[in-house]
């Protein structure tokens, strides 16, 4: 290493739980705190390092500090300063420049889980904490926009395969649905996002026991029942410490798992009723077919008959344009075939029931080197039932999945 006028100062705030580092973090003495290649695993090891003081990274270690100072001189050029003032300038512009998400699809959604799951183990140290979670928000719109059947089966098939990490999977894979469903009943902006980062929220009155209890294999104990039943409130709470001012996105929140009622139609119940339902909904349609170690995930075809249905065996709106956007079975999930077979479903087809899948065991339940597409429509092989993902045994390539599905 140079001396100490190779270091640039790093904000604070670029660091948090779960991010893996490209650079090498220093004090201001030069000492090493974490190297590069390591990962801040949790909130202990986070608070560890910032407890001392500034942080600092080499300038020509990474594209961090080449960024960094980029953006500083482009600053301090923009305001004609004189160049005494540099290091002032530097961390201005680290801290106003976006960070630009790169990698494959299935990369840039990892990048945007890890984000949000450091979102939401930092909450009461990030000033800006709202402006994190929306800037999530605006990861996951723009992926969408991009590739929104690829989107759909990489968040679905991880949620459906995985029980680590599961409060941050969760709630992005809710974002995303709940981002849909609003685009079926024409939400205007203010409440598609106030939905959206509701979503991602929803759960930070518990997230770390959330993360527990899917890798637990005995019900919750009674002091675990008392959290989950105030988590809703506590997030609430949370959200108010951490700056979020949305009443929308607060009371959505709140309201996540009170039973609601209002008119026959969606659209004409109050904003915050609205988007409470749409959640509740989407909440539960997921929840349902992750798995825990305690227990299998449900078929997809039981997740659609918990939120079709009510009680009272009418219709639920909500629930229907779910399976409207995503059929029966939706994208990432598995199905076995007439012929013995086992596929997993690549996208919708044009009708609910009739989706485009391609085959990844063969009768005897041994992996396909190739996985073969093929279109239920087309009545060459029905599907026999829906399946658990836990039951698959099976290492997808998801590069290669991708590349399997027609963008018409």
């Amino acid at each position: 290493m140079g001396d100490s006028t190779d270091l640039i100062e790093l904000p604070r705030d670029k660091l948090m739980v779960g991010m893996a580092l490209n650079y090498t973090l220093r004090d201001q003495s030069g000492t090493v705190l974490l190297s590069k290649g390591h990962k801040i695993e949790n909130a202990t090891i986070l608070a560890g390092i910032k407890a001392r003081g500034r942080i600092f990274v080499e300038i020509d270690e990474s594209d961090e500090g080449v960024r960094l100072m980029m953006a500083g001189l482009t600053e301090m050029s923009r305001k004609d300063a004189p160049i005494k003032d540099f290091n002032k300038f530097l961390m201005a512009g680290g801290s106003q420049s976006e960070e630009k998400l790169t990698g494959s699809l299935f990369q840039r959604w990892s990048d945007v889980e890890s984000k949000l799951r450091g979102v939401l183990a930092s909450s009461k140290d990030t000033h800006d904490f709202e402006t994190k979670v929306q800037q999530v928000y605006d990861y996951t719109k723009l992926l969408l926009a991009e590739d929104s059947v690829g989107s759909q089966f990489l968040l679905f098939h991880r949620s459906v395969t995985h029980y680590g990490g599961y409060s941050a999977l969760h709630s992005l894979l809710c974002s995303v649905l709940s981002q849909l469903v609003a685009t079926v009943f024409a939400l205007p902006e203010p409440e598609r996002r106030a939905l959206a980062c509701s979503a991602l929220t929803m759960n930070i009155g518990m997230t770390a026991l959330q993360d527990e209890l899917a890798l637990q294999k005995q019900a919750p104990s009674p002091t675990q029942r008392s959290q989950i039943d105030g988590h809703a409130q506590a997030g609430r709470d949370m959200l108010i410490s951490a700056g979020v001012k949305d009443p929308l996105w607060l009371d959505a929140v709140a309201q996540h798992h009170t039973p609601l009622t209002g008119p026959d139609k969606l659209a004409d119940w109050q904003p915050v009723a609205r988007i409470a339902r749409i959640l509740q909904t989407v909440d539960r349609y997921t929840a349902a077919m992750s798995p825990r170690k305690s227990r299998s995930g449900r078929t997809a075809r039981d997740s659609v008959r918990s939120v079709v249905v009510q009680a009272d065996a009418k219709h639920d709106e909500v629930g229907t344009s779910l399976v409207s956007i995503l059929g029966l079975c939706p994208p990432g999930t598995y199905v076995k075939l007439g012929n013995g077979e086992t596929a997993v479903v690549l996208k919708r087809g044009l009708k609910p029931a009739e989706p485009l899948v391609a085959t990844v065991l063969n009768r005897n339940n041994e992996p396909i080197a190739l996985p073969r597409p093929i279109d239920i429509s087309r009545g060459v092989v029905p599907i026999q039932a829906t399946i658990a993902a836990t039951g698959v045994r099976v290492n997808l390539n998801m590069e290669a999945m991708l590349k399997l599905m027609p963008r018409a």
